[in-house]
């Protein structure tokens, strides 16, 4: 199976927070090319880098760049489909059976020459099984319409009602308790003007990476 091969493509971008003329400095020194020439390839033009690639060279390819201050992308090459000489296909007739199925040949068996004997003398008889003998003189029927299970009768509970009454319809029945608000100092709070910046931004410079010791590697 034929890997995937990625090209290296390059917009003329510097990585985010990156100072440009960093960027091109470095971007001489690995292509070993003068400033002014890399310069100009920081246009917004889009250019390959590498051609053909596999995934992790590609990718190593990119963080060295990266390191460096250069943006650049992968972009996975398409692998061409070869053609079906469709000038040597012919059409045949529509209805014409292009696959006949196979039909499994015919077995003939001659069973003229075949005889059943039967003797009756070695068949035996089957003996009957009797039925269980289950005693059932304990068990009696009851005929008579009255109930198996008897209802019982279960008392109401009494249940005093004198005291109680009931509300008119909408009346609140449990009164909400007021919560005071408490009291927060506030003399000694202050506010600053409208639209001043309460937290500054600090401008982190980026690291400084040597990279005179690395080199790259033609395609």
């Amino acid at each position: 199976m034929t890997e995937d091969t990625f090209r290296v493509v390059f917009k003329g971008k510097v990585v985010r927070g990156y100072e440009a003329d960093k960027a091109i400095d470095n971007f001489a020194k690995l292509f070993k090319i003068p400033k002014q020439k890399a310069s100009l390839m920081f246009d917004g033009k889009e250019r390959v880098l590498k051609k053909s690639l596999l995934m992790d060279k590609a990718a190593q390819f990119r963080a060295v760049l990266k390191k460096a201050g250069i943006r650049v992308s992968l972009i996975k090459n398409e692998i061409e489909k070869p053609s079906l000489g469709s000038d040597q296909w012919e059409l045949n007739d529509p209805g014409t059976v292009i696959l006949q199925p196979i039909r499994q040949p015919e077995v003939h068996i001659e069973t003229s020459h075949m005889r059943i004997s039967l003797d009756d003398s070695t068949l035996e008889s089957q003996p009957g099984t009797q039925p269980l003998d289950v005693s059932i003189d304990h068990i009696k029927i009851d005929d008579s319409e009255e109930p198996i299970i008897e209802e019982k009768e279960v008392e109401v509970p009494y249940i005093d009602t004198d005291n109680i009454s009931v509300d008119e319809p909408g009346s609140v029945i449990v009164n909400a308790k007021k919560v005071e608000t408490p009291d927060i100092p506030i003399d000694a709070l202050s506010m600053d003007e409208i639209g001043i910046t309460i937290i500054k931004k600090k401008q982190i410079d980026p690291p400084e990476i040597d990279i005179s010791s690395i080199s790259l590697a033609g395609d």
